[in-house]
């Protein structure tokens, strides 16, 4: 395991890192001191540095280590706290997910370089905040990317659908009342196993787009 003597040092592990990233793909940077500021390069730089520390030092501390960092700077616009939190929390996924993974057989240089990659596909997605303006909120991170895969239909509201959207949502419609023993995902189904834990009900909310999302059943989350 790598040992961190001296935060300079650490830094100069995450700007090169950074760097060399840059130059693979070509991702935006600025010039100077300011290089790695409210751009992408700084999306990155939060990312690898959180996939880094989880990596080596284990995810809890990571999360220790990007707050007390972000906490030194009290008086930081809210938008680039919300950036850097959010882009910290993504390099802590990364390194979560490749830790179920073999990547841990490679050496240091090989690993990082496959973090690297991955945190660029996550840029190139936009998952990651590259700008201070994003109106996507670090609080609200789960809601915000939350996607129609993990959905599960009610029985009834599934019924109240058009044969167009019937189609549409069949396959998961399907595969939910077969993992539930084929039983109809009845509301008073989908609300026990809510209690249980099983499942997740998404009240109400607004998107930072401004589109306001009807409450709805939903998988739990792999992790």
């Amino acid at each position: 395991m790598k040992k961190i003597s001296f935060r300079d040092s650490f830094n100069d592990i995450v700007l090169n890192a950074t760097y060399k990233a840059q130059r693979k793909y070509g991702f935006d940077i600025g010039s100077g001191e300011h290089a790695t500021w409210n751009n992408e390069a700084d999306a990155f730089k939060h990312a690898y540095m959180q996939w880094f520390l989880s990596w080596y030092a284990g995810e809890k501390k990571a999360r220790e280590l990007g707050d007390m960092h972000e906490n030194e700077t009290p008086n930081a616009p809210s938008g680039e706290r919300n950036m850097d939190l959010w882009n910290n929390a993504i390099g802590r996924e990364i390194a979560y997910e490749m830790k179920q993974g073999n990547f841990d057989l490679l050496d240091d240089e090989s690993v990082s370089d496959v973090a690297s990659r991955k945190i660029y596909e996550r840029m190139q997605k936009g998952e990651l905040i590259t700008t201070p303006n994003d109106k996507r909120k670090f609080e609200n991170m789960e809601l915000e990317r939350l996607t129609e895969n993990d959905r599960v239909y009610a029985d009834g509201e599934f019924r109240n659908f058009d044969e167009k959207m019937k189609a549409l949502v069949m396959d998961k419609y399907l595969d939910y009342a077969i993992d539930n023993n084929w039983e109809a995902p009845s509301k008073e189904n989908l609300d026990k196993r809510v209690r249980s834990g099983e499942l997740i009900y998404v009240e109400n909310y607004q998107r930072a787009d401004g589109v306001r999302v009807n409450g709805y059943y939903r998988r739990k989350p792999v992790r």
